[in-house]
């Protein structure tokens, strides 16, 4: 199983993996600057299974908090697709959520 964890601040478009000593201050601005996300990708080849983990800071209960929201997943994983330089398979994964979603609603809107 492999896993990988980046930063990505939306508002900038930018972001890097954590690693070693980026943990500790990477984890700083998570907490406080708004528009920063921690993604998780999780890619395990014996069971050919990928998926991505968002989560964005919760002020109010002053801990992460997992983004669900469809909508807002795809918005947050394409600028990061988009603007960080991220493995193949993670961005083929991205692509193919994506892709299939933006084809079904082009079908269902020729039918």
């Amino acid at each position: 199983m492999e896993t990988k964890v980046w930063i990505y601040f939306s508002k900038t478009g930018t972001g890097y993996e954590l690693k070693g000593d980026d943990i500790i201050s990477a984890f700083d601005a998570f907490i406080y600057m708004d528009g920063t996300y921690l993604i998780e990708f999780s890619h395990s080849a014996i069971l050919n299974d990928m998926n991505f983990f968002l989560y964005e800071w919760d002020k109010s209960q002053r801990k992460r908090k997992t983004v669900f929201e469809n909508f807002k997943k795809k918005i947050i994983l394409l600028g990061f697709m988009k603007n960080v330089n991220l493995p193949q398979n993670a961005q083929n994964f991205i692509c193919g959520l994506y892709e299939s979603e933006e084809l079904g609603l082009e079908a269902s809107a020729n039918s």
